[in-house]
């Protein structure tokens, strides 16, 4: 301590600030590091007992990037664990039967594209002083139906996804949320079959909607992949930001590594 007896006064000054600078920054950094999402990496776990067909097989593929997320297996229909499914389910009021069967039938019929499908053609070709009248036609008073209009408008959706990589072009815009609504029909159906809620039967067949809901939108896995991007920027809100930045991590993963069921299996022609 006896080196520091001898400054002047304004020294004592610069040293405190010095080093509350650096406890700043270090704490700071810290912190980032701590907020920041946990990037996980993808496994392609998949079941020696499994006894899926091609077929089955590919259209369970089409949930690979949020499946990837769960760690679930990518070659069964059984998703984890009922225990481990239940806060989902229950998070999108799919717990009972008639919870899943009316947001099923939902996605069946609309699905995310009954916003896109409109809002995104008006964006392009209506005056921008009509859209108010005719969000309000459409949807009325839907929180839904204005984040898309917003995040549409404003670029912001396409401008994340340019930024990770996973779109090139604002006119892939145009490839729509399809594949987005196909993901999550299958998802559901294998979470629901897992919770008792649905029998095997049923969860095939709304598997194989969503299959052939896929192979009339898209020609392959890489413009499935990018509708499947639009309509997850879209539809999760600006507080799930920790879990859109580690889906995302996982797609490209899912896109790019050879052993993901999208380089594995081929899209039907």
């Amino acid at each position: 301590m006896q080196m520091f007896e001898n400054l002047p006064w304004y020294s004592y000054v610069i040293l405190v600030l010095a080093i509350a600078s650096y406890a700043y920054r270090y704490f700071k950094t810290g912190k980032e590091e701590y907020d920041a999402p946990e990037l996980k990496e993808a496994r392609f776990k998949k079941s020696s007992n499994s006894n899926l067909n091609e077929e089955q097989r590919f259209a369970l593929a089409l949930y690979t990037p949020i499946s990837e997320w769960w760690k679930a297996d990518f070659n069964t229909l059984t998703f984890l664990q009922a225990n481990d499914i239940k806060p989902y389910l229950e998070g999108w009021g799919i717990d009972t039967p008639e919870g899943y069967w009316s947001l099923t039938e939902y996605f069946m019929k609309d699905g995310r594209r009954w916003y896109f499908d409109f809002i995104y053609p008006m964006i392009q070709k209506e005056p921008k002083e009509q859209w108010e009248r005719l969000m309000d036609e459409k949807f009325g008073n839907n929180e839904r139906a204005h984040r898309y209009l917003e995040w549409l408008n404003n670029g912001e959706a396409l401008g994340t996804l340019k930024q990770k990589g996973i779109l090139t072009f604002d006119s892939e815009l145009e490839l729509g949320v399809a594949g987005y609504d196909a993901a999550v029909l299958v998802g559901q159906a294998r979470k629901a079959y897992t919770g008792g809620l649905i029998s095997e039967k049923d969860a095939w067949k709304v598997i194989h909607f969503a299959k052939e809901l896929a192979l009339r939108h898209f020609s392959s896995w890489e413009e499935f992949g990018k509708s499947f991007a639009i309509g997850f920027a879209l539809d999760m809100k600006a507080d799930y930001d920790s879990y859109k930045e580690q889906v995302y991590h996982i797609y490209k993963q899912v896109l790019e590594n050879p052993n993901s069921p999208w380089n594995t299996m081929d899209w039907p022609r």
